[in-house]
């Protein structure tokens, strides 16, 4: 991976990747996002977080110029709409590829589909320290994150998750949520955002894949050769059919941006909400710089539990995911000590070590091994180890 050294005000920093202001918006999700939405479908959660202060381009990069572009596809589209359609268009293709391998006769006689999957949205604005589904602005109902036990996200009681059937239905929950999202004017930026948003895309796909095909076809689009599947979450044998299903999640969030009251000229309710978000930022910032320094990372506590933002980020900081944090800046002189705390933030931020794994539950695991001592043994163990998965998979 290739690293670039940037310099402002006599400081350096070393980031993975660099974008002038005139690079499209497609360059920025082919190098960045594209990978993520890639390792998304083989199993693995992922994380994108946008940052910076007020007024740098963090919505924009995020979701486009406005919520009226997010169903078209242009130049400046963000990189929610682009990742959600690409996410789309590689199921499909695993579908179509999937029916194409399997044998028609045996699908007909099963009636299985040999691939199936669905995708669930949840849009969530954390205003303040309240936290508001933006899917369901009108139940009223207050809404409480429940912390997991180990290795488990925490997650919203109550919350909405929305099933959608394609691209555009995903989109207009998209659009939707950002116009009842908290918008306001200040000095600095005339639409400002006044809260914290996070849009969870939820995927689950099944394969039934009938044993001695030689091949599965994963949702990258890609082949695994002599029967190696990636990225299981359960497994369960029915017959003469293996039914694999896997499960996972891709936050995008787009934080508010920090100001500085004698800057933003805020007042009365402007000015208590970017007190608010300035709290949360700041909790935030104390959380990266916890699991950033490499010689307190272990032995120092995580205040993960400070502000619901970092609560419902946990996984994304130090958990189970492939984080991606863009770093906004303005290439104002003006806004150069903003600029500097942003580039300080995201340095940080770079510290952290993610221990993302594909999610694999125990059985799947079990499933595995058991697999791995039936390819190496001659035929007579390979029946016993699938007579005894067969066992395992009632029992």
């Amino acid at each position: 991976m290739s690293t670039n050294g940037h310099a402002a005000g006599g400081k350096s920093f070393l980031f993975d990747a660099a974008f002038s202001p005139e690079i499209k918006q497609k360059h920025v999700f082919q190098q960045s996002i594209k990978p993520l939405v890639e390792a998304c479908l083989k199993g693995y959660n992922a994380t994108v977080l946008a940052y910076g202060q007020t007024g740098s381009g963090k919505t924009f990069t995020i979701l486009g110029p406005s919520p009226d572009s997010i169903l078209a596809e242009g130049n400046d589209t963000g990189v929610i709409p682009r990742a959600i359609r690409d996410l789309f268009n590689r199921l499909e293709t695993t579908r179509k590829k999937c029916q194409l391998e399997q044998d028609v006769d045996f699908q007909k006689k099963k009636g299985e589909k040999p691939f199936e999957y669905e995708v669930r949205v949840q849009f969530l604005e954390l205003y303040g320290e309240d936290v508001r589904d933006l899917l369901n602005i009108s139940s009223g109902a207050k809404l409480v994150i429940r912390d997991g036990g180990g290795g488990v996200e925490p997650e919203v009681i109550g919350a909405s998750e929305v099933k959608v059937h394609s691209a555009e239905e995903a989109l207009l929950c998209l659009m939707r949520g950002t116009l009842r999202r908290v918008t306001g004017a200040t000095a600095m930026n005339s639409e400002s955002s006044r809260s914290h948003a996070i849009m969870t895309v939820i995927v689950e796909q099944t394969t039934v894949v009938r044993p001695g095909s030689g091949n599965s076809v994963t949702s990258d689009g890609s082949s695994n050769g002599k029967g190696k599947r990636s990225g299981l979450s359960s497994v369960k044998i029915s017959g003469n059919t293996e039914i694999e299903s896997k499960r996972s999640k891709f936050h995008f969030v787009d934080l508010a941006g920090s100001e500085r009251q004698k800057r933003s000229q805020s007042k009365g309710q402007r000015l208590r909400e970017g007190i608010d978000i300035n709290k949360g930022l700041l909790v935030l910032g104390n959380v990266i710089s916890a699991l950033g320094d490499t010689k307190k990372r272990g032995k120092s506590f995580v205040p993960y539990r400070d502000s619901k933002l970092t609560r419902l980020l946990k996984g994304s900081l130090g958990g189970n995911h492939k984080t991606l944090m863009i770093a906004c800046v303005s290439p104002s002189s003006a806004n150069l000590a903003e600029t500097l705390n942003c580039l300080r933030y995201a340095n940080r931020a770079k510290n952290i070590q993610n221990n993302a794994i594909i999610n694999l539950d125990a059985g799947s695991k079990l499933v595995a091994v058991l697999r791995t001592q039936g390819q190496s043994c001659d035929g007579r163990s390979t029946r016993f180890s699938l007579d005894t998965l067969k066992m395992l998979a009632k029992g």
